[in-house]
């Protein structure tokens, strides 16, 4: 048996999906599953990644029906999921939010992207709730971008029934925001309880330091916000992201929002003062707290529409010149 090198996210998921499996699992089968979890590989280098992992010892192959993992791999999947993902949540976010290079005065730049396949006979419901959340204000940003079955983009292959839809993810905000020389601190992923139109207070929040996936996501693929009902009502849950940002800095922040705003832009919920809770939660010493609704309550809205959704949070960067205003 190799000695084992330190195990990559994409090996984790490989890992994962096999320990997932009763039976041996192929690599078109794996092919799938890894898509399913925002990694698009095609067969042969999934292939060939099964072949270090068999070098290795971590999983075992039973001819053509497939591999299994093995009780080392197991082993090594246990230490490796608290140890690579504690912290990734939010080194990504930074990393993504730093790359962005958007700017709002030339409407021009790179923005992160949310990423989701859903079914081709929910594309004018799609549109209806695109069109509903920008007029109530829940709309992140006025653009996005739809691939048809068998369109390619982004190392996105949209299948055979389904459509690709591109969204712009709050941290475009925040990278907007650091651009300017305002420095943020991520804090809380959460669900916020909006009464008649007005928002209450966090009423679930996971700190984005501690987490080993995204908490919005999280909370979306299981089914507890209310997003709809928002947009009809006035009433329901929302998904809300909180960053902290250091008093100085309001004032700016307040303009660009302000500006973004003019542009169309959408989905922040408050901007807290220095030194006091914003929705409930405090905040630290001489900062201020903004709360933005996810980028994925588009994909929150259509899950609670009854679409069949696959979602994937932050996936890339676009220049947003290749996204369609509405």
């Amino acid at each position: 048996m190799i000695e084992s090198a330190e195990i990559s996210r994409l090996e984790i998921e490989m890992l994962r999906i096999l320990s997932e499996s009763a039976e041996p699992v192929g690599s078109r089968m794996l092919k799938r599953e890894l898509e399913k979890r925002g990694i698009f590989l095609n067969e042969r280098t999934v292939r060939y990644h099964l072949q270090l992992l068999e070098l290795r010892g971590l999983v075992t192959g039973h001819e053509r029906r497939g591999r299994t993992i093995t009780d080392y791999g197991l082993a090594e999947l246990s230490r490796a999921l608290v140890s690579k993902k504690v912290g990734f949540v939010i080194t990504r976010f930074l990393s993504m939010a730093y790359s962005v290079t958007y700017d709002y005065a030339a409407d021009s730049g790179m923005v992160v992207t949310n990423v989701s396949i859903v079914d081709k006979s929910f594309y004018d419901k799609i549109l209806r709730i695109v069109n509903d959340l920008h007029l109530a204000n829940l709309l992140l940003a006025p653009y996005i971008k739809v691939l048809d079955e068998d369109e390619e983009y982004q190392n996105i292959v949209v299948p055979e029934g389904k459509i690709g839809l591109f969204t712009i993810c709050d941290l475009t905000v925040d990278g907007v925001l650091i651009r300017s020389g305002i420095p943020l601190f991520f804090k809380y992923g959460g669900l916020v309880q909006v009464v008649n139109g007005k928002p209450l207070r966090f009423i679930n929040m996971i700190s984005y330091e501690g987490t080993t996936i995204s908490p919005l996501e999280l909370f979306i693929r299981s089914n507890q916000t209310s997003v709809l009902n928002v947009v009809k009502i006035g009433s329901g849950v929302l998904p809300v992201g909180m960053r902290e940002i250091v008093a100085e800095a309001r004032e700016r922040t307040q303009k660009i929002i302000s500006t973004l705003k003019e542009k169309g832009w959408g989905g922040v919920l408050t901007l807290g003062f220095p030194n006091e809770p914003v929705l409930g939660v405090p905040v630290s010493l001489d900062r201020f707290g903004l709360c933005m609704v996810g980028g994925l309550a588009l994909a929150a809205a259509l899950l609670e529409s009854g679409a069949k959704i696959e979602t994937f949070a932050s996936y890339c960067l676009v220049p947003i010149e290749d996204m369609k205003r509405i």
